[in-house]
């Protein structure tokens, strides 16, 4: 049969897998003009404009040779509906040894206070130094860290790392990691 555009199915179908394909193609994503609006779990630019993307290796030799700022931008968990908050524990969150979790700072929006919050940090754990190596990382596909990352340059930081692996990638490699706790950002 035909649609009422003229497509047939088989059309249709050989349309819909192609957009399918090229959206599961990370070299494809194209980095977005501003901050990224949409899902924060999705697929990811293989880039960032005025940052450097660092693999695992990279990443342990730098923690290794330059003692970078690691900022980890996971978010909170959130409790699941059919658990009383009074029973509630969140599990533990693990992390790069050395790094801060600032969950929050990667959302598309953020709120005045959580960037005048998100700047501080970064003003505290640089000392001023806007040349001091930082890495921001999450989760593997996870905008939030990109838009952190972004958030970073944005406000001159000059060695801005995005570690897209993010803890996930950190772990299988064999690493170590640690159990932190989140500083929350204000309201």
């Amino acid at each position: 049969g035909r649609f009422r555009f003229g497509f047939t199915r088989g059309a249709l179908l050989s349309l819909l897998l192609s957009a399918c394909m090229e959206n599961s193609d990370p070299a494809i994503v194209s980095e977005p003009s501003g901050f990224w609006m949409g899902p924060m779990q999705s697929e990811v630019p293989a880039t960032i404009s005025g940052g450097t993307v660092i693999d695992t290796a990279a990443l342990a030799a730098m923690i290794e040779e330059k003692d970078p700022v690691l900022i980890d931008v996971g978010p909170m968990p959130h409790k699941p509906d059919n658990v009383p908050l009074e029973e509630w524990v969140p599990p533990p969150h693990r992390t790069i040894p050395g790094a801060i979790w600032l969950p929050g700072v990667g959302a598309g929006a953020l709120a005045p206070q959580v960037e005048a919050w998100y700047r501080a940090w970064l003003e505290q754990l640089t000392g001023g130094d806007r040349s001091k190596p930082l890495v921001i990382f999450c989760h593997p596909d996870c905008w939030g860290s990109w838009n952190a990352a972004k958030r970073a340059i944005r406000d001159g930081y000059r060695a801005v790392h995005w570690y897209e692996e993010g803890i996930e990638g950190w772990q299988e490699a064999g690493h170590e990691t640690r159990g932190v706790q989140p500083e929350l950002p204000p309201g």
